[in-house]
């Protein structure tokens, strides 16, 4: 009976020696990086709330730090602020703002060279309008 107890009891560390020896590692999800894909000039659709859809219309996306940009509307005659908001590259898949940044949403696709970005007042008399294009 003894000899049957120390067996199970030898057998138990070992196995628990093993387990707790375990080479696997927990690798993080992989953010950082250069958010200069991002940066560049985009055409496409401005949809702005009250006056309506406006097409062929450009949006200018530079950087202004490193993980930091500015996005200006091109056509001046809009009188749509310009933004400036901190944004992550997410593993090289996209970059994009936090989703609690004041005043602006802001996504690209790498892969499709795509953006869409959405801008909300900050101040009276700002409007609320939203931009889809393509890198140009």
């Amino acid at each position: 009976m003894k000899i049957k107890l120390m067996y199970a009891m030898v057998l138990a560390l070992v196995t628990l020696a093993f387990v707790g020896c375990s080479k696997d590692k927990d690798e993080p999800i992989q953010t950082g990086g250069s958010i200069d894909a991002a940066v560049g000039t985009y055409k496409g659709s401005l949809d702005i709330v009250g006056v309506g859809e406006k097409f062929n219309k450009t949006i200018k996306v530079t950087k202004v730090g490193d993980n930091r940009i500015k996005v200006e509307v091109e056509d001046s005659s809009l009188k749509l602020p310009p933004r400036e908001f901190n944004v992550t590259n997410n593993a090289d898949y996209s970059i994009q703002s936090a989703a609690t940044e004041p005043g602006a949403m802001f996504l690209y696709e790498v892969k499709n060279k795509t953006v869409s970005y959405l801008a909300k007042p900050l101040a009276e008399g700002e409007t609320t309008f939203k931009f889809d294009g393509a890198k140009q």
